[in-house]
């Protein structure tokens, strides 16, 4: 099953697909109150779709609609940072667990909408990659429990302006030698002659780089997750004005998605309708080697980007970047 959220007349509503471009509205405004009603839910879609299809109920025509974000109201969004085996090659200190960072649900944007970038983003990037929504409450969960407590899949482009994290967002700062610890050091060679202390560390944050507004497009639906029997095999594609860039799966990751999502419960108590993406996609094409990394939205400025994923279906937004470096 498939679900979604549009705006109609100003108004959120839930709806289920019935065929290719056609829907069928659901008695629920919120996703997030039809996920917390669990079976109650799904029945309610399902039925709904069974009334379209016979007839009883009408059916909503999907060219054209207002598109919000699957679960405009998520109290979470999680990202897994550099999950893929590709962007690990190069690590100096590989990863012991999966690394987060957050979005503000402000970030959230629908299918067919704009991602804006800010002239001080700078060079920015895609990141296709599958969202786990959750379903029910969920903390310190197994990787094997853990995909008991998911309700379904869905797409984002995880934008990330890589200009204002290593301008605005960045921080090199020489401490003195009392306040350095063997963590801050013990991922990079030292500097300097044997038995001088070494006190320069360069700091990063995220929130302008990762949370803006428009930098989580999500959807166009929910796939419940009975329609995904493998989220570590899925196909992963992202395309701009057309061209392949990345090509890739989910079976490169460098953390199966059983592990991101239990060590997401680890640290953060998941909520129904949270959301966590799992991983980017990065392989790259003959055309974009690098795949999506030196593939930069500016260039793109006033076309489409899109996120195809096996299942899943295909996010499509307009670029609009204030950046012309």
């Amino acid at each position: 099953m498939k679900l979604g959220t549009i705006r109609v007349n100003g108004t959120p509503q839930v709806i289920a697909k019935v065929k290719d471009n056609s829907a069928v509205a659901v008695d629920y405004r919120w996703m997030e109150d039809l996920i917390e009603a669990e079976n109650r839910g799904l029945d309610t879609a399902a039925k709904a779709i069974e009334d379209a299809l016979s007839g009883r109920k009408p059916t909503i025509d999907l060219t054209g609609v207002n598109w919000m974000a699957p679960n405009p109201k998520a109290s979470k969004i999680l990202g897994c940072a550099v999950n893929n085996i590709n962007l690990n090659k190069r690590a100096y200190k590989p990863m012991t667990a999966p690394m987060f960072f957050t979005k503000g649900r402000s970030a959230l944007t629908g299918h067919m909408k704009t991602i804006e970038l800010l002239e001080e983003h700078g060079q920015s990037i895609n990141e296709p990659e599958p969202v786990a929504v959750f379903g029910k409450k969920a903390k310190n969960v197994s990787d094997e429990n853990i995909m008991e407590h998911i309700f379904g899949w869905t797409l984002t482009n995880d934008v990330t302006a890589s200009g204002v994290k290593f301008s605005q967002d960045s921080i090199a700062l020489k401490q003195t030698a009392d306040l350095i610890k063997p963590h801050h050091t013990g991922w990079r060679p030292r500097m300097g002659e044997d038995g001088e202390v070494d006190t320069y560390l360069l700091f990063i944050y995220h929130s302008k780089s990762k949370a803006a507004d428009t930098f989580a497009s999500m959807g166009p639906w929910i796939t419940t997750k009975d329609e995904v029997p493998d989220p570590n095999n899925l196909r992963v594609r992202g395309y701009v004005d057309g061209e392949c860039y990345t090509d890739d799966s989910t079976s490169n990751y460098y953390f199966p998605v059983e592990r991101v999502l239990s060590e997401a419960s680890k640290w953060f108590t998941m909520e129904p309708g949270d959301c966590v993406h799992t991983g980017t996609a990065s392989k790259g094409t003959e055309k974009h080697p690098r795949g999506n990394i030196g593939t930069y939205m500016h260039n793109y400025d006033g076309k489409m980007t899109d996120v195809e994923i096996e299942g899943l279906g295909k996010l499509s937004n307009l670029i609009d970047s204030k950046f012309k470096g």
